[in-house]
């Protein structure tokens, strides 16, 4: 075995725990210089040979930034690259084929960014080696036989044109200024200006000042803008997120239009769906989150994503799940659910200058999750934020109605037992909204935020086992809210979303930056408090594997996008599917293995087949 000792620099204070893993680590007092201090910064150093790997440290360390694990010497051989001493570790790399879209997945922190670094040409993989780093000749040398060794000769010799997709879209306005035709035509080398502009759907925002698009506006015209450019290699860097389901499916045909003898195409994805519609073969990412990431072998992109799926790499013996990620067919039928009402809502509407929403009335069981669709500019955020009073509708026919008081089960929150004892039917509407967009300059800590939300969400067994512990950020909880990344602010969010006692949870868009396996994580752990508290919940989504996880029902959102929205009554999920998947032109089947959706090749036997007998959704 070989040892990996993993230090996070940002949370070591030695000044503040009195060196307290050096105290308590055996190989030190054993006499060997396993842990010191380097000068100036006096943080906390392993030196990897001398570690006895017992990770008393790792127990000890009050802020949570030691990590130890042990991995099979083999692996050592296969290093691409390390952050310096103590960083994170990346092993092998995927192989980039021409003529084909390699698809990569994986859970967050375990090394896709630093793939695509590397095959960008930021810096130049240093095969573990971060105090004495190869040069080019040594790294070709590695990679002989490999798919990796042509394409770093190409890289060495400048002959590689490469064009990144960044992930964060969002920060784009900072760096970019300007409106969108100004861009598209500064870049187009390719000639594809108008073919974009009419298939990305950017005729209505063709003159807009690039600060003033909305999120997936400005996803949109991140692609189109790599799109136009002439080169030898695209990477793109999770395309799919603030998009619609059917702009992801344009997104992910395009891209798969795109393939030549004379291109690489490469695209990290977390919507398993559209992975498996636009890949050709896939490369899964396993590890520990910030420590250590280990790519697959390639596979076939069914075989490939069910593995993922089940945890298991039969061909490297490696589970990397301790349980399989099962859809079961009940949750695409027709579900059985509370016959006890929970809340009822009347007829709204909503009328802004340019834009006007229509909502009929329904009502909500306990213990249900409702699914909310439609394409994006549709309503679905504005009827939420009704919902959550923080907008006023126009017109309403009846309030909001409680029709049953709420439940409380956790024997921990005596006082918030208390509330709920004193709740009657004409009690306010208590509700808890997780928004679309988060941002925040906050520097409270995560665990002092918590704390706020709910004074036992950190000591309550049910909070900790159900909440906490399933979205894994418990090492986050000394962090300050202004200094988390996208997916690990929107975990926290959830679970201070989900923390509250409320009649009905609100969340928009869950699924945002973070991976395929924390989506299915968050969908299980929304089931389990909803089906706890015996309460109702709306979720809006675009990724169609996790909509089919967690829906009860489904609320299905139409009319022109900009102009006006109108919502449907509930109905059941098979119902909602097809309603909506007809509108957009799209077909979907299931995996007669893992029962998971996947997206049907347009205009191929089976797309036509079920549009013909108007099933655009089939069950297993």
């Amino acid at each position: 075995m070989t040892r990996v000792a993993v230090i996070n620099q940002e949370k070591c204070r030695p000044d503040k725990c009195g060196q307290l893993c050096y105290k308590v680590c055996p190989s030190v007092r054993a006499g060997r210089e396993t842990i010191t201090f380097d000068p100036p910064s006096n943080k906390a150093v392993i030196h990897e040979p001398l570690c006895s790997g017992v990770a008393i440290c790792v127990k000890k360390c009050p802020f949570h930034c030691i990590t130890v694990v042990n991995l099979p010497e083999e692996l050592d051989k296969e290093v691409t690259h390390r952050y310096g001493i103590n960083g994170f570790k990346l092993h092998r790399l995927p192989m980039p084929k021409i003529g084909k879209v390699t698809g990569l997945v994986g859970q967050n922190g375990s090394g896709k960014s630093t793939t695509l670094n590397v095959l960008q040409g930021a810096f130049k993989p240093n095969l573990g080696r971060f105090d004495q780093p190869p040069e080019w000749d040594e790294i070709i040398e590695n990679y002989r036989g490999t798919e990796a060794q042509s394409y770093f000769e190409k890289l060495a010799n400048e002959q590689l044109k490469i064009i990144l997709k960044p992930q964060n879209v969002d920060k784009l306005p900072r760096v970019i200024k300007g409106n969108v035709s100004d861009l598209i035509s500064k870049v187009d080398e390719r000639g594809l200006k108008d073919e974009v502009k009419e298939i990305f759907s950017l005729t209505k925002v063709w003159d807009r000042d690039i600060s003033k698009l909305s999120g997936g506006e400005l996803q949109k015209l991140a692609i189109a803008a790599s799109i136009v450019r002439e080169a030898d290699v695209y990477l793109f860097d999770e395309p799919t997120s603030y998009l619609d389901v059917q702009e992801r499916v344009k997104i992910a045909q395009y891209i798969n239009e795109m393939k030549s003898p004379n291109h690489t195409l490469i695209v990290v994805e977390h919507d398993l769906a559209m992975l498996d519609y636009l890949s050709d073969h896939v490369h899964m990412y396993y590890g520990q989150a910030g420590v250590y990431g280990i790519v697959s072998h390639p596979y076939s992109v069914r075989e490939g994503i069910n593995i993922f799926l089940d945890g298991y790499i039969p061909s490297e013996n490696m589970r990397f799940r301790a349980e399989p990620i099962i859809f079961k067919k009940a949750s695409l039928e027709g579900k059985i659910i509370s016959s006890r009402l929970a809340l009822r809502y009347g007829d709204m509407t909503k009328k802004f200058d340019s834009f006007e929403l229509s909502v009929k009335g329904g009502e909500l069981y306990k213990g249900e999750v409702v699914g909310i669709l439609g394409p994006n500019g549709i309503g679905k955020t504005t009827f939420v934020k009704m919902l959550a009073g923080i907008l006023e509708p126009t017109t309403i026919s009846e309030p909001t109605e409680i029709l049953a008081q709420m439940t409380t089960i956790d024997k921990d929150a005596i006082d918030l037992q208390e509330k709920a004892q004193e709740s009657k039917i004409d009690e306010k509407l208590i509700v808890s909204h997780k928004p679309q967009y988060l941002y925040t300059e906050s520097e409270q800590s995560v665990l002092d935020y918590l704390r706020e939300v709910n004074p036992v969400m950190l000591t309550s067994g049910w909070h900790k086992s159900e909440i906490v512990e399933p979205l894994k950020f418990s090492k986050l909880l000394d962090s300050r809210l202004c200094d988390l990344s996208g997916g690990e602010l929107q975990k926290v969010s959830i679970a201070a979303c989900l923390g509250r006692r409320a009649h009905l949870y609100l969340l928009d868009e869950p699924s945002a930056y973070i991976s395929s396996e924390d989506r299915v994580n968050v969908a299980k752990v929304i089931k389990r408090v909803v089906s706890h508290y015996e309460t109702s919940c709306l979720v809006v989504e675009h990724d169609m594997m996790m909509m089919s996880f967690f829906s009860d029902r489904l609320m299905v959102f139409d009319g022109i996008p900009g102009i006006n929205g109108k919502a449907k009554r509930i109905s059941r999920v098979q119902t909602g599917m097809n309603t909506f998947l007809k509108k957009m032109d799209i077909t979907f089947r299931q995996d007669p293995r893992t029962l998971r959706p996947r997206v049907n090749k347009k205009d191929s036997q089976l797309d036509k087949k079920q549009k013909s007998e108007g099933n655009y959704f089939t069950v297993a």
